[in-house]
C-alpha cells in the first residue's frame, strides 16, 4: 500500500505527462494548421506575380532558379497532359508525369488547389499551390511547393520549452506535496497516537489541529468520542462496584444466615436427638425440651422475617398503611410482653397518658420492639422508656458503643465484635433505619462506652409536644 505522498506524487507525474503531451498535441496541431494557412497565402500571392511574368520570360529554368534561389520555393511548370516542363529541383526529364497528382486534379475546377505530402523525390513533406494559367494558347498548370518541415522544427522548440516550463513547475509541485504530505503525516501521527491513548482507556486526549478543517472537525470529533467513552467507563465501573458490592452482600447474607442458624438449628438438633434416643424421658425433661425446640424454633422464624422485610425495604417493594393510633398505650403493650419474657429485668416506662400518631402502626411496633429487645441484650440493668420533646427513648446503663462504631451500628449485619454471642444478624437496628426514613425520620444515637446508650426517634407527630 502506497504511502500519502507517494499517491501525491504519482498523481502529479500523471497529470504533468498528461498536461504536457495534450499541449503537445494541441500546439503542435495549432502551429501546423496556422503555418500552413499562412504559407498558402504566400504561395497564391507569388503565383498571381509568377502568372503576369510567364509571358515574357524565354528563359524558364534560369527563372524557375531564380526564385529557388530568391525566395526558396520550388517552382514547377506543367502542361495539360501532367509532363513537367520545367522544375527547379529536379531534372523535368527524369520526372514521372503528374496529371493525377492531388493539386493538379483540384487546379482544372479551383482557381487555387492546396496539397500536403510527402515528396519522395526530395524526401521532405512539402505543401502544394497549383494553379491553371494560359501561355501561348496553351493550358500549363504552375505550381508552387514550400518545404514545411520547419514546421516541425518549430514545434520541438516550443514543446522542448514547455517540457522544461513543465519541469520546473512539477518540481515545485513535488516539493509543496512533499512539505503538504509532511504535515498531514503530522496530523495523521497526533490522530493514531491519541486512538492508541483512547484504545489504552485513558481518554484525556490534548488532540488539536489548525492545518485545515477536515483535521480540526477529526479532532473535535475524537475528543467528544473521548468524552463519552470516559463517561461510559465511569459508568460501567459504578455498575461494577455496584455488581461487586450486591456480590458482596448476598455473600455476607449467606455467611451470616449459616452463622446465625448454626446455633439454635444445633440446639433443636440436638434436643429432638435427645428425645428420640431416649421416648421413655421424664414428662417434666420432655416439655422443657420441646420448649426450646419452639423457642429456637421462633428464633429462626423471626429472624426469616427480618431478613425479608430488610430486603424489602432495600428493593423499595414495601407500601406503608398509616393510619392514627396511641403511641403511648402501643409502647406500654411492648414493655410489659418483654417483661413477662424477662421476669428478672425492671424496663421503666415515663410516658404520658396519651400521644396519638399518625403512621404505620406495625412498623412502628417493630422499630420499638427492636429497641428495647437491643437495650436488653446489651445491658444487665434497668430500661428505661422515655417521650420528650415529640422523641421517644429507649435508654440503658449497659456496655455501650464506641465512639467510631456509632455510625456503623445501623449497618446491616454489623454486630460489635465483643458480642458475637448475639442470633439477631445485626438486622435490629438496620431494619429501624429503614423503618424511620419511610416516616420522614430518624434514629439518634447517644451513647458513652461503659456508660450506656440513648437510643431515640422523632415520632411523626403534629401535636402537642412535651
Amino acid at each position: 500500500m502506497l504511502m500519502l505522498h507517494q499517491h501525491v506524487t504519482r498523481a502529479l507525474l500523471t497529470l504533468f505527462l498528461g498536461t504536457l503531451c495534450l499541449s503537445g498535441l494541441v500546439s503542435y496541431f495549432t502551429i501546423k494548421s496556422d503555418n500552413i494557412e499562412r504559407y498558402q497565402i504566400e504561395l497564391e500571392s507569388h503565383i498571381k506575380i509568377i502568372k503576369h511574368q510567364l509571358p515574357n520570360i524565354e528563359d524558364l529554368e534560369a527563372f524557375a532558379k531564380m526564385i529557388k534561389e530568391s525566395s526558396n520555393i520550388r517552382f514547377t511548370l506543367i502542361n495539360e497532359a501532367g509532363v513537367v516542363l520545367v522544375d527547379s529541383d529536379k531534372d523535368n526529364e527524369t520526372m514521372d508525369n503528374h496529371s493525377h497528382r492531388e493539386e493538379i486534379i483540384k487546379a482544372q475546377k479551383v482557381e487555387f488547389a492546396h496539397a500536403v505530402r510527402f515528396s519522395d523525390s526530395v524526401h521532405s513533406n512539402f505543401l502544394y499551390v497549383a494553379h491553371r494559367v494560359k501561355l501561348d494558347d496553351r493550358i500549363l498548370f504552375l505550381r508552387l511547393a514550400t518545404n514545411i518541415d520547419t514546421i516541425m522544427h518549430t514545434f520541438y522548440d516550443l514543446w522542448l520549452k514547455l517540457t522544461i516550463i513543465f519541469g520546473l513547475n512539477i518540481l515545485a509541485g513535488l516539493y509543496g506535496a512533499y512539505i503538504f504530505s509532511q504535515k498531514v503525516r503530522h496530523e495523521i501521527d497526533k490522530i493514531i497516537e491519541n486512538l492508541q491513548q483512547i484504545a489504552d482507556k485513558d481518554y484525556k486526549i490534548s488532540l488539536s489541529s489548525h492545518f485545515c478543517l477536515e483535521f480540526f472537525e477529526i479532532a473535535n470529533y475524537l475528543k467528544k468520542l473521548a468524552a463519552k467513552l470516559e463517561k461510559r467507563a465511569k459508568q460501567k465501573r459504578k455498575y461494577t462496584a455496584k455488581i461487586k458490592l450486591i456480590s458482596q452482600q448476598r455473600s455476607d447474607v449467606i455467611s451470616a444466615i449459616s452463622h446465625e442458624f448454626k446455633n439454635p438449628i444445633a440446639s433443636i438438633m440436638g434436643y429432638a436427638q435427645t428425645l428420640l434416643d431416649d421416648p421413655l424421658a421424664n414428662p417434666q425433661i420432655r416439655e422443657r425440651f420441646l420448649g426450646k425446640i419452639v423457642q429456637n424454633g421462633q428464633k429462626i422464624s423471626g429472624m426469616i422475617d427480618r431478613l425479608t422485610l430488610t430486603t424489602k425495604f432495600e428493593n423499595g417493594d414495601f407500601n406503608t398503611q398509616n393510619s392514627t393510633f396511641d403511641v403511648v398505650k402501643m409502647t406500654q403493650d411492648i414493655a410489659q410482653s418483654f417483661r413477662e419474657k424477662h421476669h428478672n429485668r425492671p424496663i421503666v416506662c415515663t410516658l404520658p397518658e396519651t400521644f396519638p400518631i399518625t403512621a404505620d402502626r406495625t412498623m412502628i411496633e417493630i422499630v420499638i420492639s427492636n429497641l428495647i429487645d437491643n437495650a436488653l441484650k446489651y445491658s444487665d440493668d434497668t430500661i428505661e422508656i422515655y417521650l420528650t420533646e415529640g422523641s421517644l427513648h429507649v435508654k440503658d446503663n449497659g456496655v455501650g458503643i464506641k465512639e467510631e462504631e456509632i455510625e456503623k451500628v445501623t449497618q446491616k449485619f454489623y454486630r460489635s465484635n465483643s458480642h458475637s454471642w448475639d442470633n439477631s444478624m445485626g438486622l435490629g437496628l438496620a431494619l429501624v433505619n429503614y423503618i424511620l426514613k419511610m416516616h420522614n425520620s430518624m434514629l439518634e444515637i447517644q451513647s458513652s462506652l461503659g456508660v450506656g446508650s440513648d437510643f431515640s426517634f422523632k415520632l411523626p407527630s403534629n401535636n402537642v409536644v412535651l
